[in-house]
């Protein structure tokens, strides 16, 4: 059968041909986002500013007490242990401005005690001695034109304070690439930082002669882990605090994004590009069959088994998957260059990532379309079994469908639609169960892609049938014969045209879905608010710089202001006295918790409240979710104990309130950092003005930031269009990019190999020549079949993706439409039908030529 295989793949390469280049651009996806993961898997923070640790241990703000710190210096093979404080600060310019670069080089604030962990060493001047005085790095000196003696602005926490410059210091390797470094005295940041208890985000170990680095991380591993008793992990997994040694540590400065979670969704995106490559592929053989029925039914009139004809459609597919895994493999090494230059040319990953060619994601890729072409394959045997050889060779339809399975397969198509829209809708509210948050997407992915496939014939025979009339009149023979045509064979066009509606919609749903997302983000954190007046620090590296307690103090004290409240969030999680941690007893997993610092009560928006919210600010209550307190088994005034994120042992609480508005349970938690006594401390995210007359609040926020910095100040309003912005842009977008080129490609690969098939059209076209037609009419009806089928797909493709923005959006029909990508899905459209157009209209003159030289 190999060898019947190979000598059809000669004797017929238009719509195989089209198949192989479906194989060909999927085995180059999938080899160049496998390429991307493991580059991103592979790639670390070059270690600058722990270069003289040993061993390195960071996490969240103040996650290490000074108990944790003196006791991991006197484990084995430690000789000295360093706390170290690391917040955002910023110097300013003499224009008051920051640098320009503010967002992309992380500039952090440290006591000058810790210097010694890169080391720095004093180019000028001498080692700060007063709260006012400051030790910049070289680079940052030169950015505020700044020399030793001057005064210069630094911004922390929203506050602009004035210092003078006294010394100037450098990393002894040289100067630091990806961080800048500002040093205060001990007290000063430990001020500034304002982590409570002497608490400490970071700490480094310097060794004694010939200890075990890995020895002893493992150890101190241990310690922090039993010192961190009331600490809950992220639902992502990402702990609250990191050890490592060696290369490790640059990860631990945090000064570069994390792509973590990019490269899991990139691992994601590779199982949805090889679910959509067997349905795309399946679809090209599929196709391959049905327009080669005339093959099958003499082989299986000569007597061929189903068994032969099976092995003879699997053959076909496993030599166009090599051939397609020979040629997408160097195009998918190439692909996943461009993919990681462009990624960071527009800022979106890294700029230490580097491109690693891993012979694992080269297999991987190899592999997976090897599988993915004989699953194909597989369905492309049915339909070949399904053809009757005496209708076919009688002129028959090869492969008559039922019209009860063809109004079921509408049917099925529509309700999976149905189906992805709503689990997309659930998952981004938070609702499905917590076993699916890692995976609804690809799920609904799926159901988007076989929904599809189920009404791409459908929606092409629909198309033909209502355009047979208006082209009759327009175009008499071309546009008659086209949709006439394109009608009778909807089943066969619907094989390269469901690829495009699978491509328009996936790519449409990528790019509808980030805006929505930080719309829905957005808009959760606006809902909650019932203030005259929002401040808030930009989102650099997905989050806020943030504001100290001295904005919020300033503020409670001005004129005309009726309440404040500081915000921030972190995860937490309560349950019943005696239960365990998250998943313990039947309790529900972590929720996002709001730690308040005063008037909550009067600027917190939570729907409707039972009990005392007062309680919870003044510290002497927590209170809870409606959901979350439901699904735990909680009551008002019951007792809990309370876990949140750094926390070194649970707080024991009684359930003060119960509100309505917790997200489902995901933001079930509202408490006080007063009774959050064994927790760190922490900048506020926002700080929330009530006023007692209109505009006071505007004004005492006007005074309490200063005229230059970063810190802004808001009415809810322009809150919401801001913080919308911002958190597009913060979002770590590699997986949305990604998935829309998918659809690109799709619809690339598709429209070729829709235009190819028009290869093996020869005879079909020599017939119709034979009755008058011209050439000129034969291309004008070859041009409208392209429209007509293109169209329709693209058509379909676009209103899936605005179910899907619907859905999204919650029903929002202005959110769906804000966030429609009408442009770059049109732009889709017409590259789509130019294609088709031109490689159709290509292949049916070279036929033509064919058939008068005959």
């Amino acid at each position: 059968m190999i060898g019947i295989a190979w000598r059809i793949l000669r004797r017929s390469p238009g719509t195989l041909l089209g198949a192989f280049i479906m194989i060909t651009v999927g085995t180059a996806l999938l080899a160049a986002f496998a390429i991307v993961q493991d580059s991103m898997a592979r790639t670390t923070a070059p270690v600058e500013r722990y270069a003289a640790a040993d061993v390195a241990a960071s996490g969240q703000a103040g996650i290490f007490t000074p108990e944790a710190v003196e006791e991991a210096g006197g484990l084995p093979g430690v000789a000295e242990a360093v706390p170290e404080l690391s917040f955002p600060a910023l110097v300013l310019g003499e224009d008051g401005a920051p640098p320009d670069d503010w967002q992309d080089t992380a500039r952090f604030g440290h006591g000058w005690s810790s210097a010694g962990l890169t080391p720095f060493t004093l180019l000028e001047g001498r080692a700060p001695n007063a709260s006012d005085e400051v030790v910049l790095d070289a680079g940052s000196a030169a950015e505020a034109g700044a020399a030793v003696g001057d005064r210069v602005d630094v911004e922390v926490a929203g506050t602009v304070r004035g210092h003078r410059l006294v010394g100037i210091a450098e990393p002894e390797a040289g100067p630091a690439e990806y961080q800048r470094a500002l040093f205060f005295t001990d007290r000063r940041a430990a001020e500034l930082a304002d982590r409570g208890g002497g608490r400490v985000d970071a700490l480094g170990l310097h060794l004694e002669p010939g200890a075990d680095p890995h020895a002893v991380a493992e150890a101190l591993d241990e310690h922090l882990r039993a010192a961190l008793a009331g600490d809950v992990d992220s639902p992502s997994g990402v702990p609250a605090y990191r050890v490592g040694t060696g290369a490790e540590r640059g990860e631990l400065e945090q000064a570069l994004p994390d792509h973590r979670a990019s490269a899991q969704a990139m691992a994601m995106l590779i199982w949805i590009v090889a679910f959509m490559a067997v349905a795309v592929i399946g679809g090209a053989l599929i196709t391959s069959v049905r327009s080669r029925a005339a093959q099958f039914a003499l082989l299986r009139a000569v007597g061929a088994t189903p068994g032969q004809v099976r092995l003879l459609c699997l053959a076909e597919a496993f030599l166009l998957s090599a051939a397609g895994v020979a040629a997408g493999a160097p195009s998918g090494m190439l692909l996943g260059r461009l993919l990681l230059d462009g990624f960071r040319a527009i800022g979106v990953a890294s700029p230490v990532l580097r491109v690693h060619y891993g012979l694992g994601a080269l297999l991987l890729a190899g592999a997976t379309a090897l599988v993915v072409g004989q699953v194909a394959a597989w369905f492309a045997a049915r339909a070949a079994l399904r053809i009757r050889p005496a209708e076919v060779l009688a002129g028959q339809a090869a492969v008559p469908v039922a019209r009860g399975r063809r109004r079921a397969g509408r049917i099925a198509g529509v309700l999976l639609l149905a189906s992805a829209g709503v689990l997309q809708a659930l998952g981004m509210a938070g609702l499905v169960p917590t076993a699916l948050r890692g995976s609804y997407g690809m799920i609904a992915s799926g159901l988007v892609i076989v929904g599809l496939g189920l009404l791409g014939s459908w929606a092409i025979h629909a198309a033909a049938r209502a355009a047979r009339p208006p082209l009759s009149r327009l175009a008499p023979v071309a546009g008659h014969l086209a949709a006439a045509n394109v009608g009778f064979h909807h089943r066969r066009y619907a094989g390269a045209a469901v690829p495009i509606a699978v491509g328009t919609a996936i790519a449409g749903w990528a790019l509808a879905g980030l805006p929505l997302f930080a719309l829905g983000n957005s808009q959760d954190v606006a809902e909650r608010f019932a203030a005259d007046q929002v401040l808030r620090t930009p989102i650099v590296r997905d989050a806020h710089t943030g504001l100290g307690e001295p904005v919020r103090e300033r503020l409670a004290e001005a004129p005309g202001v009726s309440a404040t409240v500081g915000l921030r969030e972190l995860w937490a999680h309560a349950a019943p006295a005696g239960s365990g941690g998250p998943g313990g007893g039947g309790t529900p997993e972590v929720t996002r918790a709001t730690v308040v610092t005063g008037q909550a009560d009067a600027l917190l928006d939570l729907g409707e409240v039972s009990g005392d919210l007062a309680s919870v600010d003044a510290g002497r209550g927590v209170a809870l979710g409606a959901e979350y307190a439901r699904r735990a088994g909680i009551g008002l005034r019951d007792e809990v104990e309370v876990r949140t994120a750094g926390a070194s042992r649970p707080t024991p609480l009684p359930v003060a309130a119960l509100f309505e508005r917790d997200a489902g349970g995901g933001e079930g938690l509202v408490v006080s950092s007063e009774a959050l006594s064994d927790a760190p401390r922490g900048w506020y995210d926002y700080v929330l003005v009530g006023e007692e007359e209109a505009g006071r609040a505007a004004e005492a926020a006007a005074a309490a930031l200063p005229a230059r910095g970063t810190a802004t100040a808001e009415d809810p309003e322009e809150f919401l269009r801001g913080y919308v912005r911002e958190r597009q842009d913060a979002i770590d977008n590699l997986g949305t990019l990604a998935t829309a080129m998918v659809g690109g490609f799709l619809v690339i690969a598709s429209v070729n190999a829709l235009a190819l098939s028009a290869a093996d059209r020869r005879s079909e076209l020599a017939s119709i020549r034979r009755i008058g037609v011209t050439g000129r009419r034969l291309t004008g009806m070859v041009s409208w079949e392209m429209a007509l089928t293109v169209v329709p797909a693209w058509l379909l493709g676009g209103l899936a993706t605005a179910w899907m923005a619907a859905a999204m959006a919650g029903g929002d029909l202005g959110a769906a439409l804000w966030a429609y990508p009408g442009a770059v899905l049109l732009a889709f459209g017409a590259a789509g039908l130019a294609a088709a157009l031109l490689g159709a209209l290509a292949a049916t003159r070279s036929a033509l030529r064919t058939t008068d030289a005959r």
